[in-house]
């Protein structure tokens, strides 16, 4: 800004030389000055209207520790050249980078150029990729153009996953679809017997061909199974963490690995498996501060779930207590409620207890260092809680649900 000013202002000062001394020199220096000024303008806003760029990217999600390659093209659409083109990308910190972050040159009429470059998941989180910055104008500098040519992408990095090994926190269920004692579930697509007709019962039930043939009502009876089910709660609720910002992102840090890590442990065995994260969504998902993912399985669904891991972070949600007792009504009978969390307040105790006393049975992973006292693990302890205290990537291993 302050080069065209000064060039203005010299104009100026040569044409009133020219009208002082009347020198005819000093007259077309001014002029020329001028129109060199004017032309710049006109030629650097005709050449930045026939700009273009595109960002291919190969993947929005990534694994920890894996890569994307991206690649910006930039085209002139005009029929006149640039003089100068520069093109740069606005890249993420914390990411290491391989190649070109923007390129410099003149670029002729109906031409184009690219750069690329590559990116590594080394940290956990969502990032935005862009946006890309093309920059052009005359050749003194005087007349200079910029946009944002192309807007912001984003890539979540999932969480570390690191693999569980040993039996820490007990696991007492077996693995897969297991017959349940009492017929809590029932699957209409396969009937196994028929019974009297009881109240209650609805007309899909009824078993026409067998009440036609007895004279009485007869009801379908269907075959009654349960299938393991678990629901991962990680508490990011920034309340429940240490003041020091250090040692808070660790602490959260360490929630989101063991909850991949747990996640995927429940998948690979082929278990059911939903997710309810407290935490700062910094897509926008949910405003409330509280994401769910109701239960499935399969690769789908495990990317499903690292990708809100990924993005998860430290910030206010509502408490843990309220949340689960918000669950407890729509979590499948006797299944297995595992939560992540820095520590325990003795605030939550009763919500757990009663979670326990409804049937379901309840684990509790520890990530802070200070978050939960031991006189408050031992009353998870003593309500029946399996409990471990994660401090290293050794401890997740040693966990088993």
């Amino acid at each position: 800004m302050v080069l065209p000013v000064l060039w203005v202002l010299l104009a100026g000062l040569a044409l009133v030389l020219a009208w002082t001394t009347r020198a005819v020199v000093f007259a077309w220096v001014g002029y020329l000055m001028i129109a060199t000024w004017i032309i710049g303008a006109v030629a650097a806003r005709l050449g930045a209207r026939g700009l273009s760029a595109s960002r291919d990217v190969s993947a929005d999600r990534i694994p920890f520790d894996g890569e994307i390659a991206a690649e910006v093209t930039v085209a002139n659409r005009s029929r006149l050249p640039v003089l100068w083109l520069a093109a740069s990308e606005a890249l993420p910190a914390g990411l290491p980078m391989v190649g070109l972050r923007g390129r410099i040159g003149p670029l002729g009429a109906r031409r184009e150029f690219s750069f690329r470059y590559t990116l590594r998941g080394a940290r956990r989180g969502w990032y935005a990729l862009g946006p890309t910055v093309l920059r052009t104008g005359d050749l003194f500098g005087l007349a200079r153009r910029e946009r944002a040519a192309v807007p912001s992408s984003h890539l979540t990095v999932f969480p570390r996953i690191v693999a569980i090994e040993h039996a820490r926190l007990p696991s007492r269920r077996p693995v897969g679809e297991v017959r349940a004692r009492q017929r809590v579930l029932e699957d209409p697509t396969q009937v196994v017997g028929i019974r009297p007709y009881q109240h209650g019962d609805g007309l899909r039930r009824v078993h026409w061909r067998a009440t036609a043939h007895t004279g009485r009502l007869q009801s379908k009876l269907f075959e009654i199974s349960a299938q393991v089910e678990t629901t991962v709660v990680v508490n990011l609720n920034r309340a429940d963490y240490a003041d020091a910002p250090g040692e808070a992102e660790e602490a959260a840090e360490r929630a989101a690995v063991a909850a991949a890590s747990i996640a995927h442990h429940l998948l690979e065995r082929r278990e059911r498996t939903a997710l309810v994260a407290l935490g700062r969504d910094p897509a926008g998902e949910d405003a409330a501060g509280v994401l769910r993912i109701r239960s499935g399985r399969g690769r789908d669904h495990l990317a499903k779930l690292l990708s809100v891991l990924g993005r998860l972070e430290l910030g206010p949600t509502r408490g843990l207590a309220a949340v689960l007792s918000e669950e407890k009504d729509s979590l499948p009978w006797g299944s297995l409620v595992v939560l992540v969390t820095p520590g325990v307040h003795e605030s939550m105790l009763p919500m757990i207890a009663g979670l326990r006393k409804s049937g379901f049975e309840v684990g509790a992973v520890l990530t802070g260092r200070a978050g939960a006292t031991i006189a408050e693990e031992a009353s998870l302890t003593g309500l029946g809680v399996d409990t471990a205290r994660v401090l290293s990537e050794a401890d997740i291993r040693g966990l088993a649900v």
